[in-house]
């Protein structure tokens, strides 16, 4: 018996992205940051001055668990706290100068990961994938926003 494409879907999408991630983590163990470290900069430098709870939100991570990383990466010199002039109870994150390196050194890292994720399509395959998988995580998204609005009432 033969699959069709739907039931197949998720599981070639997840089995991808677990590939995806795992060439990328080889690639980038020689750096010293774990997995959860190098998320976190990535995130922070998309998100600079944002409070350690929304940072968490961000990530699908526990506020704990956030802390926890912060606490390395600011030992190791990548992130710095400032207090919040608003809340005396938050912090907001910034990354140091440090960091700067760091980060265009996983951006190359992970290239070479999507270019080899990629290799063998063409350019015009490589657009259609990328807005094909945006539709789906637009739908998805969408549901997920109704669900909440919904579970809200």
């Amino acid at each position: 018996m033969t699959e069709n494409t739907e039931q197949n879907f998720g599981f070639l999408l997840s089995d991808a992205a677990r590939l995806l991630r795992r060439n990328f983590d080889r690639r980038a163990k020689t750096l010293n940051l774990n997995r959860a470290q190098w998320s976190v900069l990535a995130r922070l430098a998309r998100n600079e001055g944002v409070k350690q709870t929304v940072l968490a939100d961000i990530l699908e991570v526990s506020p704990i668990t956030l802390a926890r990383q912060i606490d390395r990466l600011e030992a190791g010199g990548w992130v710095k706290r400032q207090p919040d002039p608003q809340d005396r109870r938050a912090n907001r994150l910034y990354l140091t100068p440090k960091a700067g390196p760091m980060l265009d050194e996983l951006r190359s890292r992970g290239n070479e990961s999507r270019a080899e994720a990629l290799a063998g399509l063409s350019e015009q395959e490589r657009a259609q994938l990328v807005g094909l998988l945006a539709r789906v995580r637009e739908n998805l998204a969408r549901e997920e926003c109704l669900q909440n609005q919904h579970a809200d009432k």
